[in-house]
């Protein structure tokens, strides 16, 4: 008989062993996957100020040539899912553009260095009570399409023509402030600081049977500012 009371007894002390985990994690799961949460999607458009560079490469000739970008325009669009009121996660794409306005020691005509993200997101968010203000930052990590695109690009001694393009690693970070207009719309202005590694870019020769030509750019430095609007399902 005291077998089998304490055969019970350890088989209840055992399963409510095994719920309490069980339950901390279900209410863990809850609050963090809270009504509040759901689908969203993004877009924006702004202005994008990438800071001065430089060649890192030009076909064996020195390189080092300080590189000046003019202010471009920017797109941008994302999709994603907020867990809780708090923190979301999204992909985000877009494109911007900037024309090379100056390189030190070379001639050139309609140059532009493009850039196409694709960047995995997380982002902090708190909507302060009793507004429709919701202040946010955020990180994300991925990469670019890079591309060179030149109607004439030479130093006196070997002049590019065309377009090519790369695939550099990038990341950023990101502020800014929403507005509410409704439970599902709100829009917003944010700025985002925007880094890729070096890019490196091929020209086949135009002697025939010469070697390609190859272009090294500095990974770009952009300081982008953006209006957007938002929309959550």
């Amino acid at each position: 008989m005291l077998m089998k009371s304490s055969t019970i007894l350890l088989a209840v002390a055992a399963s409510v062993a095994l719920l309490i985990p069980n339950s901390s994690l279900a209410q863990y799961y809850d609050n963090f996957f809270s009504a509040n949460g759901g689908p969203y999607f993004r877009v924006g458009a702004g202005a994008a100020l990438t800071a001065d560079g430089s060649l890192t490469e030009f076909s064996g000739f020195a390189a080092g040539n300080k590189v000046k970008y003019d202010t471009g325009f920017a797109f941008e669009g994302a999709i994603g899912y907020a867990f809780n009121p708090w923190i979301s996660a999204e992909f985000e794409t877009g494109s911007f553009a900037n024309q090379i306005s100056q390189v030190d020691g070379f001639a050139l005509s309609d140059t532009y260095l493009y850039h196409v993200p694709f960047m995995a997101n997380v982002t902090l968010k708190y909507t302060i009570p009793r507004t429709i203000v919701t202040p946010y930052v955020g990180a994300g990590v991925g990469g670019s399409i890079t591309g060179f695109d030149t109607d004439y690009f030479s130093n006196g001694q070997v002049s590019l023509y065309g377009s090519d393009s790369t695939v550099v690693f990038a990341y950023q970070f990101y502020a800014g402030v929403r507005f509410d207009i409704n439970a599902q719309m709100s829009v917003g202005i944010g700025y985002k600081y925007f880094a890729t590694e070096d890019s490196d870019f091929r020209y086949e020769s135009f002697n025939f049977g010469g070697p390609d030509l190859h272009l090294g750019i500095e990974g770009v430095s952009s300081h982008i500012v953006t209006v957007s609007f938002n929309m959550r399902f």
